[in-house]
Formats: structure tokens, sequence, C-alpha cells
């Protein structure tokens, strides 16, 4: 179906600086046949997703446009479905990459004996190991 990696085309109303604001909302108006009231909304100022889901190909034939209307627009892969960290409600709690072990209990006392066999025990064993 789809050849290489999907991407979208998020726009936040930023001029190039070549035309005014009004001339900028007329041309982009005129290209992408957008109402008045959907134009406002796309130049307040917040982060819009314009179009995702789309080639490398396509997405730079829309960006290319935005550009000449005098608008800047940034391309970005998409974010990986199944990956939790792209959700916004995401939160994050641990400090690093490692398990946290700070709670958890040691080895229980006496669960670890010591080889009888290396300690002296008899008077016998003393005299025999120092000879």
């Amino acid at each position: 179906m789809t050849e290489g990696p999907l991407f979208q085309i998020t726009f936040t109303g930023t001029l190039t600086g070549e035309f005014d604001l009004s001339t900028t909302k007329q041309q982009f108006q005129k290209v992408f046949k957008v109402s008045p009231k959907k134009l406002e909304h796309l130049f307040r100022g917040n982060e819009v997703i314009i179009k995702s889901n789309i080639t490398e190909s396509t997405a730079m034939s829309f960006a290319i446009k935005i550009a000449e209307a005098g608008c800047e627009c940034s391309i970005e892969p998409m974010p990986d479905a199944d990956d939790l960290t792209s959700d916004p409600d995401f939160v994050n709690r641990r400090s690093g990459g490692e398990r946290r072990i700070r709670f958890r209990r040691g080895p229980r006392a006496g669960a670890i004996v010591p080889d009888r066999r290396l300690t002296a025990r008899r008077k016998t064993d003393i005299l025999a190991s120092s000879t």
C-alpha cells in the first residue's frame, strides 16, 4: 500500500516575512479554499495539523504551496500508534530507564549460611591446621 514512512504537516500561523498578514491570509485562502472562520482558526497561533498520513513527496508539495502563500510550516514523521509516550496525557514517573530497587527488602537474616568446612570448630582442628 504505502511506501516508506508517513508524515504530517503542522502549521502555527507564522509568516515568512514576504507579505503582510492580510495579503498572506488572502493568498492562503485562495490556494487552499478555506472558509474565513477556518482561516482565523489557523492563524490564531496554535499548532494545527493540516494534513496527516501522507508520503514525503505529498508533504513537500504542500509545504511549497504554504511557503508560496507566505507562511511557514513543519513536516514531521507520524508518531507511532503503539507508542504511549506520544499521548498528551502520558506522564513519565520514572527518572531513568532503570528499575527502582530502592524499596526492595534485602535477603533474610540467616538465609546465607557460611560454609562450615572453612571454620575451625575444635581445638584438634586448629592444632592440625597449624602444623
